[in-house]
C-alpha cells in the first residue's frame, strides 16, 4: 500500500511533478518515483517515450507472455546477471555467452512493448514484486526462479554498485548512510526485508505458480548442483557433462571477464568516469566483514532480525 502523502516529504520535479524526497540529513539520497508502495529509479526520458514513469511501469502488467518464458526474480545485487547467463546457456543448449546485457531483458527497463518484442526463447529478469509483473505470470503459470543472497553482502554490493553510477542514479553518501537507507527502504526497490516478505505473501496467494528458490551462496559453493537443479526445474534434458560445462563457463571470474570484454553497451551511460564500470565486483561470501564495524553489524542484526522474525528465511553469512 502506498503511504499517505502527508506522511512523506516530496520534491517538485518540473517534468514529473512530485517525487519523494529520499535525501538524508546530509543531503544524500536517490531520485525515485513511488508506485504501489515501492520506490523506483526515474528512467531517462528516451525510455519514457513521452509518458510518466508510473504509466510505463503499469504497462508491464498488460504484457503478453509465452507459456515457456522464464523469469528470474531477485532483489538488486543478489545474482541476477550470473543466473541469467546460466539460464541462457541451459535453454539454448550451447556454451555461448550473451552479447546483450541482461538489462535488455529486464522488465522494468523495457516495459510492455520491450517485453513483447523479445524473441523466443525468452528469459526475463526483474527486481519488482510479483504484484507488479504481468498478470499472465500467474495466469499462465510461468516458471519463476527466485535467487536470494545474505542481506549483508547484498548491502555491500548494492552500495558499491550505486557509488559507481553516474548522475542522477549514483549515491554520494558513505557506507553507514547507505546501510540506513537499505534498512529503512528509502532507496530503489525499497528494503530487502520488505521485498522478501512481499514476495512470500504474494506467492502464497498464488500457490500454483511454479517457483524455484535458490541462494547465491549455494550457487557459489556448489555451482554444478545449482545448474542441475535449474535444468530439472525447467524439465530440460541436459547431461551431467553439459551442466558441468555451464557451471565452469559461468564461474564468477569468467563472467567478470566476459562483462568487461564482450558485453554490448547499455543504451545510456550509467557509470561514473573513472569507475570500474562492471556489474561484477568480488562475488565473495562474507565480504561484508570488511565493511561493517562491530557496532554497525550489531545494529544491522537488530533491525533485520526484528523485521524478519518468524519469516522462515535463513541465510549463509560466511563461506564454508
Amino acid at each position: 500500500m502506498a503511504s499517505d502523502q502527508s506522511e512523506e516529504k516530496y520534491l517538485l520535479d518540473p517534468d514529473l511533478g512530485q517525487l519523494p524526497d529520499l535525501r538524508n540529513s546530509k543531503g544524500h539520497g536517490f531520485r525515485c518515483f513511488k508506485h504501489d508502495g515501492v520506490y523506483l529509479l526515474v528512467p531517462p526520458p528516451f525510455m519514457l517515450k513521452g509518458g510518466h514513469p508510473t504509466d510505463r511501469i503499469k504497462s508491464i502488467k498488460e504484457a503478453e507472455l509465452k507459456d515457456d518464458d522464464v523469469i528470474i526474480l531477485a532483489y538488486p545485487k543478489c545474482g541476477t546477471h550470473w543466473l541469467w547467463e546460466v539460464l541462457e546457456m541451459l535453454k539454448s543448449g550451447t556454451i555461448k555467452y550473451q552479447k546483450d546485457v541482461k538489462e535488455t531483458r529486464m522488465m522494468e527497463f523495457i516495459f510492455k512493448d520491450g517485453i513483447e518484442a523479445v524473441q523466443h526463447p525468452r528469459v526475463f529478469n526483474t527486481h519488482l514484486p510479483l504484484r507488479m509483473l504481468p498478470t499472465q505470470v500467474v495466469e499462465k503459470k510461468v516458471k519463476c526462479i527466485q535467487i536470494m543472497r545474505n542481506p549483508k553482502d547484498a548491502c555491500v554490493s548494492f552500495f558499491n554498485h550505486s557509488r559507481d553510477l553516474s548522475e542522477p542514479y549514483g549515491y554520494d553518501g558513505d557506507f553507514a548512510e547507505f546501510t540506513e537507507a537499505f534498512l529503512s527502504g528509502k532507496m530503489p526497490f525499497g528494503s530487502y526485508s520488505s521485498y522478501l516478505l512481499a514476495w512470500k505473501a504474494e506467492v502464497a496467494a498464488s500457490p500454483e505458480l511454479p517457483v524455484l528458490y535458490m541462494f547465491y551462496e549455494d550457487m557459489k559453493i556448489d555451482p554444478v548442483k545449482a545448474v542441475k537443479d535449474i535444468a530439472k526445474f525447467l524439465k530440460l534434458t541436459s547431461t551431467d557433462q553439459f551442466c558441468e560445462e555451464v557451471a565452469a563457463a559461468c564461474s564468477f571470474k569468467k563472467m567478470k571477464k566476459v562483462d568487461q570484454e564482450m558485453k554490448g553497451d547499455l543504451p545510456l551511460k550509467i557509470w561514473k568516469d573513472g569507475a570500474e564500470g562492471t556489474f561484477y565486483r568480488k562475488g565473495e561470501i562474507g565480504d561484508w566483514k570488511n565493511w561493517f564495524t562491530v557496532a554497525e553489524n550489531e545494529r544491522f542484526d537488530q533491525i533485520w532480525n526484528e523485521k524478519m522474525k518468524d519469516s522462515g528465511f535463513e541465510f549463509t553469512y560466511t563461506a564454508v
